[in-house]
């Protein structure tokens, strides 16, 4: 069987091996591991992130080559060689993901990806779960128990046998699957309890832009909202008019963001309303569209901004050749002789020294 060749650069979080996000989803903690053979200048060939749930907490590439809290991970109160033992995990990984790179050979490139952890079932019991893929592809799994990597590609004897003869390469996934990653499971819930439980609002706009003759294309975004389950629907009149097309994604601090957009008649925009359903609100919210009243604000101050200094300009000017001729600055012959005399100081007499 040949190997498919990679596709594009999101294979980075194994959305088809991601499990679906359940409001109790944060009891997992997953390591996404990404290895490629060919990478391009300046970008590293090994990166990882870790994830509690949909949150991810750690970030590592094999240029900097440390575990970094991410996200709103980076107050949690945690002991003090515990970054440390995630690097030292990693690194290990790191070696062993690209070792594999190696045992493939020239017929790349190639794409080797892992999704390594835990997950707590209903009774507090801890499930392995380690899975793999090349290209795209699910490759193979690891089964702590026997402490084999099993797959039905040619490829895949090829990368546990490089494996199997790195010294306590069996020992310390299964120490990993089962003790380490249940222990760290635990202690974040516990530590970082706070992240888990953070109920973000969203922020929310309505705008409507031009689309196909005849067409607008009005679009509903929310932004910087935890936790990351979250509908937006359109109403026309107050009745339903749809879910729309749209987008979802992370944000760097932990947040989430989306969108959706919905195409109507030319001229019948104000009709729509966007409605929106969180965990932070405390009722769903209806959103307006966006007054272009509202957009015309920063275009009204630039002209009135520009008459000012257009005035400035010509009052400069005017007092320039004003004060050519010998005449006196306005403000100086308000009163006084012609030729300008300041005006005495209150209180003071005219002949008075000065």
């Amino acid at each position: 069987m040949g190997v498919p060749r990679p596709r594009s650069w999101g294979l980075g979080f194994l959305l088809f091996l991601l499990p679906t996000l359940r409001a109790d989803s944060h009891l997992s903690l997953l390591y996404h591991l990404t290895a490629v053979s060919a990478p391009p200048p300046g970008t590293p060939a090994f990166w990882a992130s870790g994830w509690l749930g949909p949150q991810q907490y750690l970030s590592y590439n094999n240029l900097r080559a440390q575990a970094e809290p991410y996200g709103a991970w980076v107050w949690e109160n945690q002991v003090s060689w515990y970054w440390e033992k995630e690097t030292t995990d990693l690194r290990t990984k790191e070696g062993l993901f690209l070792e594999a790179l190696k045992a493939l050979g020239d017929g790349g490139p190639y794409t080797l990806q892992g999704l390594l952890g835990c997950e707590l079932g209903p009774d507090n019991t801890s499930v392995p779960v380690a899975k793999f893929a090349l290209n795209g592809e699910d490759f193979m799994t690891f089964d702590p128990k026997l402490g084999t990597w099993n797959g039905d590609w040619p490829e895949t004897e090829t990368v546990s046998k490089r494996w199997m003869q790195q010294a306590g390469a069996v020992s310390k996934e299964r120490t990993f699957l089962l003790y380490s990653c249940p222990q760290r499971l635990l202690g974040h819930l516990e530590r970082g309890r706070g992240n888990l439980e953070w109920k973000e609002p969203p922020s929310m706009r309505l705008k409507a832009r031009p689309g196909s003759p005849g067409f607008s294309v009005l679009t509903c975004s929310a932004f910087s909202f935890y936790p990351p389950e979250l509908q937006l629907r359109f109403l026309r009149n107050g009745l339903a008019a749809g879910s729309g097309e749209g987008d979802f994604g992370p944000n760097g601090d932990g947040s989430f963001h989306a969108w959706s957009s919905l195409t109507v008649k030319s001229g019948d925009e104000h009709h729509y309303r966007c409605l929106v359903q969180h965990a932070g609100l405390p009722q769903p919210l209806t959103v307006e569209l966006e007054s272009p009243a509202k957009s015309s604000v920063p275009v009204v101050g630039i002209v009135i901004g520009f008459l000012l200094l257009t005035a400035v300009a010509v009052g400069g000017a005017l007092l320039w050749r004003r004060m050519r001729k010998g005449l006196p600055a306005p403000w100086m012959s308000l009163r006084g002789d012609d030729v300008g005399a300041l005006l005495p100081t209150p209180g003071v007499p005219k002949d008075a020294d000065s």
